[in-house]
């Protein structure tokens, strides 16, 4: 009965955030080019070269949103001033050859100055973005073979999270780390090892709070207190999307609710206190909404899902997707319901990776 009431009222929570919206039509007023090449055809003239350029992997923002981080695709992290998209900081990494490494994730733990980011090396780097160079860079152990998959901030700032590819979860302590060390021993605080099997896609701290979710390709989501002193007491609940997983996050207007994206383009979203899965929107997803624009007599093809984002000013989760072509498509996600608010275009002209 208690789990009946609870998911109840999460849905009640999520359809009372609901509000009447049009849909409307948004064109870029800003754009960043982080890097544009060009290329040579046999006849002689140039092209955009799109394939063969750098591409931007991941962006995050900080927590007031006046600076925006991107990692790009030549393992050069970039800060911009979120108002008047001016580069502030440009951070090169010469240590991995460019071939063998790529960013893996990017963010700022709702912090104010610092920036994590993850690569496929197996190496945390953490910034601030008022220094020229990285604050701190370790290895998260001494398997060569194992990547840093994903790493989120926690308790201020001084707590690093890293998911990896030997499906275990890492945490770090930042304070007091050399800038540049391959030796992560006085860092580790401790790791978890049980409760996946498979890659940990993605690791997020639940705002200003000691829970984590961590999201693998074995197709769970796990949700722990990290105050426990123990992985078997800290584990909280385990949610099977029944499918490889590669994003989740918190959400709700106490962070009660965990939304999951699949590697197979779907979304669910769960109550992760009683473990509860309040809305499954099924495998057929992006035709679902390629149908809701066709409703509206307007052709926009959803391909792939990019992330979902909680808005804590208007209580709203939206999702964002996308489409082949680099158009974009914004929706609020509610129990059992998700509406079109606006269609992006003339903003890229291949995939959306991140938002």
């Amino acid at each position: 009965i208690l789990i009946l009431l609870l998911s109840m009222i999460i849905i009640i929570i999520m359809k009372n955030t609901a509000a009447t919206s049009s849909l409307s039509l948004m064109n870029p007023t800003r754009t960043i080019v982080t890097n544009f090449s060009t290329s040579q055809k046999d006849n002689g003239e140039h092209s955009e070269s799109y394939d063969d350029g750098v591409w931007v992997l991941e962006t995050c923002r900080n927590d007031s949103s006046s600076w925006i981080g991107c990692a790009l695709s030549n393992n050069t992290i970039q800060v911009y001033d979120a108002n008047r998209l001016q580069l502030i900081q440009s951070y090169h990494d010469n240590g991995t050859p460019k071939r063998e490494k790529i960013t893996t994730d990017l963010v700022t733990g709702r912090t104010e100055n610092l920036l994590a980011s993850s690569s496929s090396d197996g190496f945390i780097s953490i910034f601030d973005i008022r220094q020229q160079a990285a604050a701190l860079r370790f290895k998260i152990s001494k398997d060569k073979e194992e990547e840093a998959l994903s790493v989120d901030l926690g308790f201020g700032g001084t707590v690093a999270v890293v998911g990896s590819s030997r499906a275990k979860i890492h945490f770090f302590d930042l304070r007091g780390g050399s800038s540049n060390s391959n030796n992560n021993e006085k860092l580790l605080l401790g790791t978890y090892r049980d409760a996946h099997i498979e890659d940990v896609t993605r690791v997020r701290f639940r705002p200003d709070s000691s829970y984590l979710v961590s999201a693998s390709e074995d197709g769970l989501a796990c949700v722990f207190d990290v105050s426990k002193t123990s992985e078997e007491s800290a584990l909280q609940a385990v949610l099977n999307a029944q499918s490889p997983l590669r994003k989740a996050g918190f959400f709700g207007p106490s962070y009660e609710g965990v939304y999951c994206l699949t590697g197979s383009e779907t979304l669910s979203v769960w109550h992760h206190d009683t473990a509860q899965r309040i809305c499954d929107f099924g495998p057929n997803l992006r035709q679902d909404l390629t149908g809701l624009f066709a409703q509206q007599q307007q052709q926009v093809e959803i391909h792939y899902l990019v992330d979902c984002d909680w808005n804590t000013q208007n209580q709203q989760l939206s999702l964002l997707a996308g489409s082949h072509n680099g158009d974009g498509a914004v929706f609020r996600v509610d129990a059992g319901r998700i509406t079109p608010l606006h269609t992006l275009h003339n903003g890229h002209r291949g995939d959306i990776r991140s938002c």
